[in-house]
């Protein structure tokens, strides 16, 4: 399993141009808050809303993002969606399920949130 907290390279099957400048790969950092926010006012299931997240998360501008190929699009795509998984805390879930995991046994901090109620919550002082 890839680690959560190391950026997640990608080659472009076709390079991405500003003038002389070719980008042929992008690196994706791990997420913060803060990528989430910029995406702000996007519809979550929409083009708009990877752009946004996906250029706060490799530091490439939404413009030059426009001229990804469809192919290189869909795979970005896919480290997007579990990028949202994990900030919904279901990546962790299906991690759990599929590997047998303790919750936050790895040290991510996701997995024990996602699995536990917050301490103020009425499950939590029901307990």
């Amino acid at each position: 399993m890839r680690d959560p907290f190391e950026p997640e390279v990608f080659v472009l099957r076709v390079p991405l141009k500003k003038g002389e400048v070719e980008c042929k790969e992008l690196s994706l950092r791990p997420p913060l808050l803060k990528d989430i926010l910029r995406t702000d006012g996007h519809d979550p299931d929409g083009v708009a809303y990877a752009r946004a997240l996906l250029s706060s998360l490799s530091g490439v501008p939404e413009v030059l993002l426009d001229q990804l190929v469809p192919e290189d699009w869909a795979d970005l795509r896919v480290a997007l969606a579990r990028t949202n998984m994990r900030f919904m805390g279901l990546l962790n879930l299906l991690d759990q399920k599929d590997g047998g995991k303790t919750p936050g046994a790895d040290g991510d901090p996701t997995q024990a949130a996602a699995l536990a109620p917050p301490p103020n919550s009425e499950a939590a002082s029901a307990g």
